[in-house]
C-alpha cells in the first residue's frame, strides 16, 4: 500500500527540530559568554551544582544517621571531580547531625555565624595558603533545616557547560512539553498554511476547460513558492495548445481539401459502365466523404471555443428532425417527435447540437434498417433521446463505440466509427454525458443529457 505523505510533518518537524537545537545552542552560548567576561562563574556554577547534588543525595540511613550515597553515573562523576580536587570541601548539617568532608577552614565559621538564618544562599570568600576561594552557603529550599556549605571546587570550561547544561534539565523538561505542544500546533497550523495556497491553485487548475487558449492557472495571490510550479505549469498548457493546434489545422486543412476531389470523383463514377464496379466505388467514395465530413466536423468543434447560448431544445430538436424526414421517407422510415409543450431551455451551443443530433439519427437510419419508426424525445430531465428498433449494441461494447473509429463488433453496414465519438465529444464540452442504453421493445436509446 502507497504511503500517502504529507510536506507539514516534515516542515513541522524542521521547526520543532530548529527550535531545540537553538535552545540549546543558545544555552550553550550564554554560558560560554559568561564564562568568557566573568572569571569567577566558573567557581559559582560549580558551588551551585555540587551544592544541590549533596542536598538531594543526602538521607538518613537505617540507623537514623545523616549519609551521602550518590546515585546515577553522572552525579557521581560531578563528585568524583570534586573529590579529586585537593581544596575541595563541604559540610551539611541538619541542624542535630553534621558531615564534613576535607579541611573545613576555620575562618568559615565566624562568617557562618555572622549570616542570618533567614538567607537561603549567600557567598563568602576565605584564604588558604595564601589563595582566596569563593565559598557558598546555601539552605535547602524544599527542608529549610538542611545546611550545606562548600568551597575549593572549579571546573573546566567545558565541564562547567556540561553541569550548567544538566542542572538546567528540569528547564529543558518544561520546554520539551511546550515544544509538543507547539509541534501539535505547528502541524495543525503549517499543514492549513500550507493547503489554502495549494487549494487556491488546485481550483484554477480545476477550472481549465481543455479548450485552445484556454483557462490558464492564475498567480495572483500565489506565494512566491509556489509561483515557479504555476509558470511552469502554464508553459506546458500553451505547449500543448500549440501541438493540438497544429494537427487540428493539419485535419481541417487536409480534410478541407479532400472534400473537392472526391465531390468531383463522384461525379464521374456515374460514367462508370459496369453496375457492380459502380456501385462498390460508389459505396467506397460516399464512406470515405463521410469520414473526411465527420473529421472536419471534428476540427472545426476542438478548433474553437463553443459559444453558448440559451437554447430552447424542443425547438432545435424539430428543425433539425425536419431535415431527416425525407432521407428517412425514401428508406421506408418515418421519425415520430415526443415533447412537452413547453420550453425545455438549455445553455449550449446550437451548431455543435445540431451536429449530435445528426449523428444520432443517421447513425439510427443506418444501423437499424428495417425499422419502421424512429423516435426522437425531448424530456423535462433536459434530456435528448433517439430510439431505433434495430440490433442495438451489446452492453459490453457500448463504452468502446464512444472512442474514435471504434465499430460494433455486429454491425454488418458501412460507418467510420466517428459519429457517437463526435456526440459523445460535443457533449463532455457542455458538460453533459451520453448514454446508450436498450430502447423499449428491443434495440438501441442514445440519450444525451444536459446539465
Amino acid at each position: 500500500m502507497m504511503r500517502v505523505r504529507s510536506i507539514a510533518f516534515p516542515v513541522a518537524s524542521v521547526l520543532i527540530l530548529g527550535m531545540a537545537l537553538m535552545m540549546v545552542v543558545s544555552t550553550v552560548l550564554t554560558i560560554a559568554v559568561f564564562l568568557l567576561t566573568d572569571p569567577q562563574i566558573k567557581q559559582k556554577i560549580a558551588l551551585e551544582s555540587v551544592s544541590k547534588l549533596l542536598q538531594r543525595e543526602a538521607d538518613y540511613g537505617s540507623d537514623g544517621r545523616l549519609k551521602v550515597e550518590v546515585d546515577g553515573l553522572i552525579a557521581k562523576n560531578i563528585l568524583r571531580l570534586s573529590e579529586d580536587q585537593p581544596s575541595f570541601w563541604y559540610l551539611l548539617s541538619d541542624g542535630s547531625q553534621t558531615i564534613e568532608y576535607g579541611n573545613v577552614p576555620a575562618s568559615v565559621q565566624p562568617v557562618l555565624n555572622s549570616v542570618p538564618a533567614q538567607i537561603i544562599s549567600s557567598e563568602f570568600y576565605y584564604i588558604r595558603e595564601g589563595q582566596r576561594y569563593l565559598g557558598l552557603r546555601k539552605l535547602d529550599e524544599n527542608n529549610p533545616g538542611r545546611l550545606v556549605v562548600i568551597g575549593g571546587v572549579s571546573f573546566s570550561n567545558v565541564q562547567t557547560i556540561l553541569v550548567a547544561l544538566r542542572d538546567t534539565q528540569g528547564l529543558y523538561h518544561l520546554l520539551a512539553a511546550v515544544l509538543a505542544a507547539t509541534a501539535t500546533i505547528a502541524v495543525v497550523a503549517v499543514k492549513r498554511t500550507i493547503a489554502i495556497p495549494v487549494a487556491k491553485v488546485v481550483n484554477s487548475a480545476e477550472q481549465i476547460d481543455g479548450l485552445p487558449n484556454g483557462r490558464r492557472i492564475s498567480d495572483r495571490d500565489t506565494p512566491i513558492e509556489l509561483k515557479p510550479m504555476v509558470a511552469a505549469f502554464n508553459t506546458a498548457l500553451s505547449r500543448i495548445d500549440d501541438a493540438f493546434a497544429a494537427q487540428r489545422n493539419f485535419l481541417a486543412s487536409t480534410s478541407h481539401e479532400l472534400r473537392t476531389p472526391l465531390t468531383k470523383l463522384r461525379i464521374k463514377l456515374d460514367l462508370v459502365q459496369d453496375p457492380g464496379v459502380r456501385e462498390v466505388l460508389v459505396r467506397d467514395t460516399t464512406r470515405l466523404a463521410s469520414i473526411v465530413t465527420t473529421s472536419l466536423q471534428l476540427a472545426r468543434l476542438s478548433g474553437q471555443s463553443l459559444t453558448f447560448t440559451a437554447i430552447d431544445l424542443v425547438a432545435a430538436a424539430r428543425a433539425i428532425i425536419s431535415e431527416h424526414v425525407p432521407a428517412a421517407m425514401n428508406q421506408g422510415m418515418e421519425i415520430e417527435f415526443r415533447a412537452p409543450e413547453d420550453r425545455i431551455v438549455i445553455s449550449g451551443s446550437e451548431p455543435a447540437i445540431r451536429v449530435a443530433l445528426d449523428n444520432l439519427i443517421v447513425n439510427a437510419m443506418r444501423h437499424a434498417q428495417g425499422t419502421e419508426t424512429l423516435v426522437v424525445e425531448v424530456l423535462h430531465t433536459r434530456v435528448l433521446r433517439v430510439s431505433d428498433h434495430g440490433p442495438g449494441i451489446p452492453i459490453a461494447e457500448r463504452e468502446n463505440v464512444l472512442k474514435p473509429f471504434v465499430r460494433g463488433n455486429k454491425t454488418t453496414c458501412e460507418g467510420t466509427g466517428m459519429g457517437l465519438a463526435l456526440v459523445a465529444q460535443i457533449m463532455t464540452a457542455h458538460n453533459g454525458s451520453v448514454e446508450l442504453g436498450d430502447a423499449a421493445g428491443g434495440g438501441l436509446a442514445a440519450s444525451l443529457t444536459f446539465p
